[in-house]
């Protein structure tokens, strides 16, 4: 039972410290009062099963990281999301035509996109068979968006030796590629 107590205790302790916190951080990305009590209530019972595990020294950071993450998973879900009545609405008021448009519209813009995917794969292969480091260099600065310095000091090289990779790496791209990416562009 003193168990039990001094882990209440705990939770309280750091629940009080961070309500108001992980509130305002809901709130600032669902931009919902009623989403954004949902949101800190989810954080905190997800806090309070995980607490075992938790580092507690860094249990404020952490809450307002989830809230943040939660925040914009439930933008992100709800953009998808459509209710019955509008459904029922847009069944209502659109025309077969219309209708015909917008889903050709969403095949073609799919389309494209694999499109651009195959594209991109296909560059980052050829790149990869023409020189190794240029494909690291580019992934690191580009992809994964690691300052060059880190890079420099992580490739065994000065920065200059980075700036020469990307440049060397960006040319050729746009040697072998330009018209290719160019005409993805426009269409």
């Amino acid at each position: 039972m003193g168990m039990e107590s001094k882990e209440k205790t705990t939770f309280d302790t750091i629940y009080n410290a961070n309500v108001e916190i992980v509130y305002k951080v809901a709130l600032k990305y669902a931009q919902n009062h009623h989403i954004a009590e949902e949101i800190a209530q989810s954080v905190f019972m997800k806090f309070f099963m995980k607490m075992d595990n938790a580092n507690l020294e860094r249990a404020r950071e952490w809450l307002i990281l989830n809230a943040k993450c939660m925040s914009l998973n439930y933008q992100r879900d709800g953009k998808r999301e459509i209710l019955v009545e509008d459904a029922e609405a847009f069944w209502e008021e659109e025309s077969v035509d219309e209708l015909e448009s917008c889903v050709e519209d969403a095949f073609m813009e799919e389309m494209r996109d694999c499109e651009i995917k195959d594209f991109s794969k296909d560059i980052l292969n050829a790149l990869y068979l023409k020189n190794p480091r240029w494909f690291e260099a580019i992934m690191d600065a580009y992809v994964l968006e690691r300052p060059q310095k880190e890079m420099a000091e992580s490739m065994g090289v000065s920065l200059e030796g980075v700036h020469s990779l990307l440049y060397r790496a960006k040319r050729w791209l746009k040697e072998n590629y330009g018209r290719q990416y160019d005409h993805l562009r426009k269409s």
